[in-house]
């Protein structure tokens, strides 16, 4: 189970990584908008990252933990 949890972590961290870095390149290179507001693409960034940081604590925590043998 704890495998698996880390699998699916590590999934969910790959993919606001992807965000991540889409969202970045957008709001430096103006994405889409061209001239238009890009705080969408950083509060994007932002979330993405917070999203990250919370999946590699959550594997961190996950594999500190020591199973009864």
């Amino acid at each position: 189970m704890k495998t698996l949890a880390t699998v699916v972590l590590s999934l969910i961290a790959i993919a606001a990584s992807l965000v991540l870095l889409l969202s970045t390149v957008c709001a430096f290179t103006g994405g889409v908008v061209s001239g238009g507001d890009r705080s969408s693409f950083v509060i994007c960034a932002v979330v993405s990252l917070a999203v990250v940081i919370a999946a590699m604590s959550a594997i961190n925590h996950l594999n500190r933990k020591r199973t009864p043998e």
